[in-house]
C-alpha cells in the first residue's frame, strides 16, 4: 500500500514506486523481520533479554516466579496462559526497575550534585519513549528497558539525569553524557536496532 495525496496522479505515483523500488524492498524486507522478531509471550516463544535469545517455558507451580537457566527463560505459576505470564513478566520487570534504575539514578543526581533537583521517580510503559525528565524535576524510565543489558539501561538513567542540568540536546548536555558514559554513541544505536524486540 502507497501512501499519498489523495488527487495525485496515478503514473506519478507509479514513477515513484518504480524509482524506489530496491527502498521499497529493503522496508518491507526489515519490517517483517522486526515482526517474526517481536516479543510474544508463549510457550516457546523467544525473548530477547540481555542481548540473549532465550526461549520461553511456562512452568507449573504455586509460586510465582521467574528463571533463567541456560538458554531458557522460565515463568513458573499456577496454570499459566499468555494473560497471566504476560501479567507475571509485567511484574518481574517493575520489581527490577524499582530495584536497579531508582536507587542508581538517585546515585548519579547526588554525584552530579542535582539530587535535590528530583522530585520524583516514575516507572510507566509508554508507548515509544525509553526515558523523559521535566522542568519541575519529575523523571520517567520505561520499565521494559530492564530487557536490555545493563549497559544499556545505564545510559538510559544517565540520559535522563544529565538533562537535571541541561534540559536540551546540547553540546553541553552531549558533553556532560560522555563524561559518565563515553559509548553512549553505541547504545543509542543499538537500542535504536533491537528495541522493536521488547515492547509487548
Amino acid at each position: 500500500m502507497v501512501r499519498c495525496p489523495h488527487r495525485a496522479p496515478i503514473k506519478e505515483v507509479q514513477d515513484f514506486v518504480n524509482r524506489n523500488q530496491k527502498w521499497i524492498q529493503a522496508r518491507l524486507e526489515e519490517e517483517l523481520k522486526k515482526n517474526k522478531e517481536k516479543l510474544r509471550i508463549e510457550k516457546n516463544g523467544r525473548i530477547f533479554y540481555r542481548a540473549r535469545e532465550l526461549t520461553i517455558e511456562y512452568k507449573e507451580g504455586r509460586k510465582q516466579r521467574i528463571l533463567i537457566n541456560g538458554d531458557r527463560f522460565i515463568i513458573q505459576g499456577h496454570k499459566l496462559n499468555v494473560t497471566k505470564a504476560t501479567v507475571q513478566l509485567e511484574d518481574y520487570l517493575i520489581d527490577k526497575a524499582s530495584e536497579h534504575i531508582i536507587p542508581r539514578a538517585h546515585g548519579l543526581a547526588r554525584y552530579l550534585g542535582v539530587d535535590r533537583k528530583i522530585k520524583e521517580i516514575k516507572l510507566r510503559k509508554t508507548k515509544s519513549k525509553w526515558g523523559h525528565c521535566t522542568s519541575t524535576g519529575v523523571i520517567q524510565y520505561n520499565w521494559l528497558i530492564m530487557l536490555a543489558p545493563y549497559s544499556i539501561i545505564d545510559y538510559m538513567i544517565t540520559h535522563e539525569i544529565c538533562h537535571l542540568i541541561h534540559m536540551d540536546h546540547s553540546k553541553q548536555y552531549w558533553d556532560l553524557v560522555a563524561s559518565i558514559c563515553p559509548n553512549y554513541e553505541y547504545y543509542i544505536e543499538w537500542l535504536k536496532e533491537q528495541e522493536h524486540r521488547f515492547w509487548f
